[in-house]
Formats: C-alpha cells, sequence, structure tokens
C-alpha cells in the first residue's frame, strides 16, 4: 500500500469505517448523512453467508483483485510493516511530525491543481494559502502554521475532479502495493502523479538524491499514518470488509463538504 502524494488516502478512514461494518452498520452514498441502520439485535442473522451479503460490492475482477490482495498482505507483512516500525524506532515523534508535514506540503500542489479543475475557489483559494503560508513561515512545509492560524487543509485529487465531472467509478481494483481503488482513481493516481512531477523543477528531478524522498522516506511516512494492517480484522472475509470499508470511505471523502478529521 504505497502512498499517494494527492492527499490524505480513504484508507485512513478505513479503520473506521471497517468498525462500522463489523457492526452491522453500512452507509449511504450520495451527499446524505451516513447513519447505522436501526434494526432490532433479533433481526440480525447470524448465518454467515448472509453477513457476507450485506458487504457486497461490485467486483467483476475479483479473482485477480484477490491474488493482489494476498500479494499485498505479504508485501506489507514482510516489507512495509517492518520499514515502518524501524522508522518509528530510529526516527523521533518530532521529526516524523516534520516529514509528515512535508510531504502533506507538497501534496498541496495537486490539490490547488485538481480544485481549479473542479471550478472550486472555495477549496483553491485556502489550498494555495497553505501552500504559500507553510513553504515560508513553516520552512518549506516543515511545520504546518496554516493549520495553527485556521486555514484547513482540503481533499481534491484527479479521481475526485473525475468524479465531480461526472465519471463512473468503474470497476473495483487492488492495486500492487496501492491497495484498494477502483478504475477512476487508478487513473486519477497517475495523473496526481504526473501533476507533481509536471511541477518539481528538472534540476531537482535529475538529483539522485530526490529518489530517496518519494520511493523511501515518502513511502514510509504515509504507510506510517495509515493504521490498517492486513489479517487483523479477525474476519473470515477481510477481503471483503476491506473492498466495502474502501469503497465507502471513498464515497465519504469525495461528497464530504469539508475534510474528515486526520
Amino acid at each position: 500500500m504505497l502512498p499517494r502524494f494527492a492527499g490524505p488516502s480513504p484508507l485512513v478512514l478505513m479503520p473506521l469505517v471497517l468498525l462500522l461494518a463489523t457492526g452491522g452498520c453500512a452507509g449511504s452514498a450520495g451527499n446524505e448523512q451516513y447513519e447505522p441502520p436501526r434494526r432490532s439485535l433479533d433481526t440480525v442473522s447470524t448465518d454467515p453467508a448472509q453477513a457476507r451479503d450485506i458487504l457486497v460490492v461490485s467486483d467483476p475482477l475479483e479473482g485477480t483483485n484477490r491474488r493482489v490482495y494476498k500479494f499485498n498482505a505479504q508485501l506489507d507483512q514482510y516489507v512495509l510493516v517492518p520499514v515502518v516500525d524501524a522508522y518509528q524506532f530510529v526516527v523521533p515523534s518530532f521529526l516524523r511530525r516534520r516529514v509528515t508535514s512535508f510531504f502533506l506540503n507538497l501534496a498541496e500542489i495537486s490539490i490547488f491543481t485538481n480544485s481549479v479543475l473542479q471550478a472550486s475557489p472555495s477549496k483553491a483559494t485556502p489550498t494555495l494559502g497553505r501552500f504559500m503560508i507553510n513553504s515560508t513561515f513553516g520552512l518549506f512545509g516543515l511545520f504546518d502554521v496554516a493549520t495553527e492560524l485556521g486555514v484547513p487543509r482540503q481533499i481534491a485529487d484527479f479521481g475526485q475532479t473525475l468524479a465531480v465531472w461526472g465519471a463512473d467509478t468503474g470497476p473495483y481494483l487492488v492495486l500492487p502495493a496501492l491497495g484498494p481503488s477502483n478504475m477512476r482513481d487508478a487513473v486519477g493516481t497517475a495523473v496526481d502523479w504526473a501533476t507533481l512531477s509536471f511541477a518539481i523543477p528538472g534540476s531537482i528531478l535529475d538529483k539522485t538524491r530526490y529518489d530517496y524522498a518519494p520511493t523511501g522516506l515518502q513511502s514510509a511516512d504515509a504507510r506510517y499514518r495509515v493504521p490498517f494492517r492486513y489479517n487483523s480484522t479477525g474476519s473470515p472475509f477481510e477481503y471483503e470488509l476491506v473492498r466495502y470499508a474502501a469503497t465507502i470511505a471513498r464515497k465519504i471523502e469525495i461528497n464530504s463538504p469539508s475534510p474528515p478529521p486526520e
């Protein structure tokens, strides 16, 4: 589950949605409020097959997705989580916060671009302000001064931009290393990466030392910020739970009028 520069991943919301899902709660799509259904305990089925049906999400590529999911679980267990554990052990919490702040400030470039593409000055204006404040007074983004001043971080990526202009989600996908997604967001992730690469001067991109930031430190930081761990739900239907949680979390992220808490 390598991260995106484009901002907070829906995986950040997944633990909350997983908690609701395992408690028998479901969300509604669109701009409606997500409320747990009011059901009597007498109406809750104990049949595992029916419990699994509650979590059904259209998944025409399920066979391939399950194989990629298994690969990601092993990658996470044997590579990413050990790297995160080492990162936490070696790097003090104060420095970890500075690393997180720096990369989230870089993400403002993509957020601003997509806010403009969404014709949303209510997002673009504070995002530009955040980037300017944190890049100067925040020492190149090492400190999140903008939040201290009451300028909230926005949510905008190219997958969301496509959604705003009416693009359908397409089939559910599990991307190698990146984790749960869909066809629309997979395209969005590629465009967001390209946007960031275009925005960074070529003189920096040509530096070998730059490669260590997005491929090493940023990956460790982003995985460190996502609390989800594979094989931690205790459910035989973890694939279905994650698929459901990622899908609902993304709907919340796209339709929420304000950013969810970090």
